[in-house]
C-alpha cells in the first residue's frame, strides 16, 4: 500500500507539468484576497448558479478563516463539469485520474470538479486552494477535514452550515471496535496516514473533530492558532479547543 502511495504522489506531481485545456470561461469570482476564474462546461442554468456558489464559497472561507492580505493572491483555475464522462475526459488529459470526484493541482493553481456527481465535489475542490494559499504548509489532516466540511454543507444567510454525513459511519465504527485513532495521533499524522489504508477512518476524525468545534464556536480560533504554531505545538492547542473525551461521547451519540 504505501508503494502504492508513494506511486500516488509521483502521479500527483506530474499533473503540475500537464497542460491546462482552454475550456469556456463562466465567471469570475473575486474576494478579498481569492481570484478565481471558473471554466467548464455546465448548461446556463447551472452555469449562473454555480458561478454564484463559487462566490458564496470564497466569501465564506475568507470570513471564517483567511487573513487579509496586501495584495491578492494569484488566480486559481476551477474547472467544473456536469457530465461525469466529461469531467473523465478531460481530468485524462491532466495526467492519471485519482478521483472521480475531483482534486487541485497547486503548481498549475487547477482545480477540477465532477459536479455531475455532486456539488459538494466544488465547494470541497475550492476549499483547498483557498486554505493553502492563507497556510501553505497545512497539515493534511486540517486540509482535508475542512474541505470535507464544506463538502456536505447548507447555505443560510449566515454562510454555510456544516452538516453530519456519510463519513460518520467510519468514525462511529473506529470508536466502537477502538481503532479510532487519538488526538495526539490525528496531530502527528502524515499524508500516508490520511491517504492510506486506513484513510476513511482519518478523513472521519478530521472531520468531525472540527465539525465539533464550530458547533462550539471554536472552529475559527483552532485553525488560527494552528496555522501561526508550530508542528510541535499542534496536539497541545488539538486539546486546548477540543476535549477528546467530550468528543468521543458526542460523535457516539452523533445521528445523521
Amino acid at each position: 500500500m504505501r508503494a502504492a502511495l508513494i506511486a500516488l504522489v509521483v502521479g500527483l506531481s506530474s499533473l503540475a507539468h500537464a497542460q491546462v485545456p482552454k475550456l469556456p470561461e463562466l465567471g469570475t469570482i473575486e474576494g478579498k484576497r481569492a481570484r478565481i476564474v471558473v471554466r467548464g462546461e455546465l448548461s446556463a442554468k447551472k452555469r449562473a448558479e454555480l458561478v454564484k456558489l463559487v462566490g458564496s464559497v470564497v466569501a465564506d472561507v475568507e470570513r471564517r478563516f483567511t487573513r487579509d492580505a496586501k495584495k491578492p493572491d494569484p488566480r486559481v483555475t476551477l474547472l467544473l463539469f456536469g457530465e461525469p464522462a466529461r469531467y473523465r475526459e478531460v481530468a485524462a488529459t491532466l495526467g492519471p485520474v485519482h478521483s472521480d470526484w475531483g482534486f487541485y493541482l497547486p503548481a498549475k493553481r487547477t482545480a477540477i470538479a465532477n459536479v455531475g456527481a455532486s456539488v459538494g465535489n466544488l465547494r470541497h475542490e475550492l476549499v483547498h486552494p483557498l486554505i493553502g494559499d492563507d497556510y501553505p504548509n497545512i497539515p493534511t489532516w486540517l486540509n482535508e477535514g475542512i474541505a470535507s466540511l464544506y463538502g456536505s454543507a447548507k447555505l443560510g444567510k449566515r454562510g454555510f452550515q456544516f452538516l453530519v454525513n456519510y463519513r460518520l459511519r467510519d468514525l462511529q465504527r473506529a470508536l466502537k471496535d477502538g481503532t479510532c485513532p487519538t488526538f495526539a495521533q490525528l496531530a502527528r499524522s502524515t499524508p500516508f496516514d490520511v491517504h492510506g489504508e486506513r484513510g476513511m477512518v482519518w478523513y472521519a476524525l478530521s472531520r468531525y473533530v472540527l465539525l465539533y468545534a464550530d458547533q462550539r464556536g471554536e472552529l475559527p480560533a483552532l485553525y488560527a492558532e494552528l496555522r501561526d504554531a508550530s508542528l510541535a505545538r499542534h496536539g497541545e492547542i488539538l486539546a486546548k479547543h477540543v476535549d477528546e473525551k467530550a468528543f468521543r461521547a458526542w460523535a457516539k451519540k452523533l445521528r445523521r
